[in-house]
């Protein structure tokens, strides 16, 4: 490729851009609105969760990042650059598969949280065993479960770790 045609195709594709100038605006305009409204609205959720805080902000870093990649895509497609706009839209998608693979323990936890809270042989008072612990359940929370055994040592588990294996239930907290 000679440096004529690199410049002349340079060329076509800023006066493409100049043409399609109101449509790329418009995109533009309505993406960093829409973006706006995603992130409020997720951003909400995620305030709302029991995660720590910095775990919120790499979460809502990672969304931000995504969305505008997304909206960046969007406009080098009406530009004519689709092949650069589906490489960006590629690449999002693996990044976003690469964190929710790694955070699936995360989620995991969550979910046998919300069953455990559920279940009513598992209360906050109750004396159980697991594995080699015995204990009572001193605090439940969306990720993980504390026991304290006798000794007033506290064992931490992710709640995943009792919706897998077997525990016993040896006294019921009296409720009343």
């Amino acid at each position: 490729m000679s440096f004529t045609s690199f410049g002349d195709q340079i060329f076509s594709i800023l006066k493409l851009a100049w043409d399609k100038a109101p449509q790329i605006i418009l995109t533009l305009v309505l993406g960093t609105i829409l973006i706006k409204v995603i992130s409020l609205v997720i951003g909400g959720a995620i305030r709302v969760s029991r995660a720590n805080e910095a775990m919120k902000g790499i979460l809502m870093t990672v969304i931000n990042i995504a969305l505008w990649l997304f909206l960046l895509a969007a406009i080098m497609q009406q530009v004519g650059l689709t092949q650069i706009a589906l490489a960006l839209s590629g690449g999002t998608v693996i990044l976003g598969l690469a964190i929710s693979s790694g955070s699936s323990a995360f989620v995991q936890d969550l979910v046998s949280g919300l069953f455990l809270a559920e279940d009513p042989d598992f209360k906050v008072g109750d004396r159980l065993k697991i594995e080699d612990v015995e204990g009572v359940i001193e605090r439940m929370d969306a990720r993980k479960i504390r026991l304290r055994d006798d000794k007033g040592l506290l064992h931490i588990f992710p709640n995943s770790t009792f919706d897998k294996a077997a525990w016993i239930v040896i006294q019921k907290r009296v409720r009343g």
